[in-house]
Formats: structure tokens, sequence, C-alpha cells
């Protein structure tokens, strides 16, 4: 808590490399090896037929996505405070993927500006549950349980209305 008359800090760097990745990533999958991408992401077997070397572009897909998530473990330990690199990278890919459902994505289908929103709306629960259990119970863990709750809640739910939804597409096809 910062002291009487001193300002907040902003940390202008992290938010601009955020930046800068959500500006890349856009101008990335406007390109032709994005576009390439994004027809291995929809169908690997018609972009083969077209022509595209899916196995090698996975590799290049896998390298170009642990560089990127590299780089958002630095920034989100640079943020907590702690170097935590034994069992961080663990705790991030759930709350990655809670951040990007709970903004509405899909299993197949994100965008930045949800990537940004699930984010926003992801870091709102972890300063509102332990206040809420506080209110509601007299314990701010009773709030950190609903959270862990909620977090995993939404990806399972993700995951099973897209297993269904596959499902039915495919019964119906």
């Amino acid at each position: 808590v910062p002291h009487e008359g001193t300002k907040p800090r902003v940390p202008v760097v992290t938010y601009g490399v955020v930046a800068l990745f959500c500006l890349f990533t856009l101008f990335f999958f406007r390109t032709r090896f994005g576009q390439q991408f994004r027809a291995m992401g929809q169908d690997p077997h018609v972009a083969a037929i077209a022509g595209i070397a899916v196995d090698r572009n996975r590799m290049i897909a896998t390298v170009l996505s642990t560089v990127f998530a590299a780089w958002g473990q630095l920034l989100f330990l640079q943020n907590i405070g702690t170097l935590n690199t034994y069992s961080s990278h663990e705790q991030v890919g759930m709350f990655a993927i809670a951040a990007l459902l709970v903004s509405g994505a899909t299993v197949t289908r994100a965008t930045v500006g949800q990537a940004l929103l699930g984010t926003i709306l992801f870091h709102t629960l972890f300063v509102v549950s332990p206040l809420a259990g506080k209110a509601l119970a007299g314990d701010a863990q009773i709030g950190e349980y609903f959270r862990v709750f909620v977090a995993y809640g939404v990806i399972t739910v993700a995951l099973v209305l897209h297993a269904w939804q596959t499902a039915r597409a495919e019964r119906e096809s």
C-alpha cells in the first residue's frame, strides 16, 4: 500500500511488452504464414492437401508458442514478485486457459481482445473473491476456495461443451 502523498507506480514496460505481443499476434495472423497456421488449426488434412507443410509449420508454431509462453511466464513472475521456477509454469497455464474461457473464447477460437478481457476479468476475481469471502463468511480463505472452484469450473464446462458439440456435429454429418 503506498504511503500518503506517494504516487502509484504503473508498470509501463510490462504494459508495453504486452501491447507489442498483441500487435505482433494481430500482424502475424495477417501474413501468409499466419493464414497457413489458421488453415492448419481448422483442418490439418485439408491444409496438407492445399500444399501446406503441416508438420513443419506445427514445429514452428510449437517453438513460437513456447517462446511467447516463456516471456509471459517471466512477466507473470516479475509482477508477483517471486521466482518460483519449478512450479509456476503449472499455475500459469491453468490461469491463462481460465482467463481465455471466462472472456468468451472457445476451445477452437480465441482473439487478442478476448485474451485481454479475460485477463482483466480473471484478475478481478483474484481481488474480489477474498473480500467477498471475508464479507460473507468472515474468512478470506472461503473466497479463495470459491475462486479456485470458479477457475476450474469454467475450464471444465468449456471442455465438456466442446466435447458435446464435437460429438453432436459428428453424429449429424
